[in-house]
């Protein structure tokens, strides 16, 4: 019998994928051989353990086929007995969420970290096992912008297009946007899951009165407006996915609660976010996991008072009415594609045609928003906003980091920095991100440096 899993592990080529090998190896699919036909020493496993190595294998094959560890083997006994058991049997098994809300649980989470390609690629292949369509996978990608920004969702969304390819599987390229006036759309939506706590940032967009109205408008209007109307992907969905990037992320606590309380109002119960709370130190540990608990129960806390969550005031009447959408879709796209010639010397079209196959609207949006709304703003110049971007990914220093890094090295440079400034701009990040993030950084700069003496010639 030939496996999907199997079939999902070859390129066009017929050589069998490493990142997908890779990660089975390194995660679910280096336990299948120790699990099952482990040696005497597991002859006396209770029953329990029993229970929960069934339960484990049986959700691995639910998100990774049948087959899926035909021809893996394991790196330790020990290891293999955790992960089936533990992360799997105790874990991902669980009744109170269903196998496929998982899966979106863990792309979300994944793709946000930006740390891990191959569980990524296993995971998305995942959200396809368990019954998720191509464009649902795809929003949930999109999704991440808001959460994790541009360079994380970028490097998922190529991973989901080798993931597709190796599957056959076709994805609707039709535009997803959503139709009306963003503005109006953002407040719509801010009111409907956040109600009064929504309700203030969008006065503050609309007067001024906050730190910055600039980021409060963007919030309402991109953020809001546009990507969480997207059609491709329900509301509740989103909603479930936005609370475990936000746990992932860490430390937004006002955020976390923000978002329990969209999720009660948008149809999840307690027990289930629950649930997703249980899952989440699979993926980014406990420590993290566990700063969520507090404003998760100042939550259920809320909700459950006489009355339940409460409904938008009068004070939140009419926001909607207050203003339009700043500027046309149109106009900031032709913005960022000229900001981007004078920054990168690239082509802002040659950026959508990048993923004209699988998310076309997620090239518009780098131009619309990245450049056209973020590094077209009078407060920086050029030079200035390229050595913070610089600066911005060396710090952060993940895999999905390395491209745009690189990137904006080059175009630091184009924007008339020298390679000593781009380098003090990285070196300015040690006592932030430490020394192998900037040691990273600074041999990502060097090719580019390299790069570009060998195109100026002698």
């Amino acid at each position: 019998m030939t496996s999907k899993w199997k079939d999902a592990e070859l390129n066009g080529d017929g050589t069998i994928d490493q990142d997908r090998r890779t990660m089975l190896k390194t995660s679910a699919g280096l336990v299948a051989t120790a699990a099952l036909g482990e040696p005497a020493s597991a002859q006396g496993v209770d029953a329990a353990a029993e229970n929960r190595r069934a339960k484990g294998l049986e959700a691995l094959s639910a998100v990774g086929g049948a087959d899926f560890s035909r021809t893996l083997d394991p790196l330790s006994a020990d290891l293999s007995r955790i992960l089936i058991e533990d992360a799997y049997g105790n874990v991902m098994a669980r009744p109170g969420l269903s196998q496929k809300t998982r899966e979106l649980i863990n792309v979300a989470v994944i793709t946000v970290l930006g740390t891990a390609r191959p569980a990524l690629r296993f995971h998305i292949a995942g959200m396809l096992e368990t019954g998720w369509n191509p464009r649902e996978v795809v929003e949930t990608l999109i999704h991440s912008v808001v959460y994790g920004g541009f360079p994380f969702a970028q490097d998922a969304m190529l991973l989901a297009r080798d993931v597709f390819a190796a599957r056959g599987v076709a994805v609707d390229t039709a535009s997803g946007r959503p139709e009306g006036d963003d503005w109006v759309l953002g407040v719509q939506q801010l009111l409907k899951t956040g109600k009064d706590d929504a309700g203030a940032l969008v006065r503050r967009a609309v007067d001024g009165s906050g730190p910055s109205p600039d980021l409060d408008r963007l919030t309402v209007e991109f953020a809001h407006g546009e990507i969480w109307n997207r059609p491709g992907l329900a509301v509740k969905d989103r909603e479930l996915a936005t609370l475990a990037m936000v746990v992932a992320i860490g430390n937004l606590d006002s955020t976390v609660r923000f978002h329990v309380e969209a999720c009660l109002r948008t149809g999840w119960t307690r027990a289930e976010i629950t649930e997703l709370l249980i899952q989440l130190p699979v993926y980014i540990g406990w420590p993290k996991a566990l700063t969520a608990v507090e404003p998760a129960l100042a939550a259920f806390a809320e909700a459950e008072k006489p009355g339940g969550l409460a409904e938008p005031s009068k004070a939140s009447e009419g926001l909607a009415e207050e203003r339009t959408q700043a500027e046309t879709d149109e106009a900031r796209f032709d913005r960022g594609v000229a900001a981007m010639g004078d920054i990168s010397r690239a082509s802002g079209h040659a950026v959508v045609e990048a993923f004209r196959h699988i998310a076309p609207d997620l090239g518009r949006y780098i131009l619309e928003f990245s450049y056209g709304d973020v590094f077209s703003r009078p407060g920086l110049d050029l030079k200035s906003r390229e050595l913070a971007a610089v600066a911005a990914l060396a710090a952060r220093g993940t895999a999905a980091d390395e491209i745009p890094l690189k990137v904006h090295v080059q175009g630091a440079l184009n924007a008339g920095a020298t390679r000593q400034e781009v380098t003090e701009a990285i070196l300015h990040m040690l006592p932030y991100a430490g020394f192998s993030r900037v040691q990273a950084a600074m041999a990502s700069a060097s090719q580019v440096f390299h790069a570009t003496e060998a195109d100026e010639g002698p």
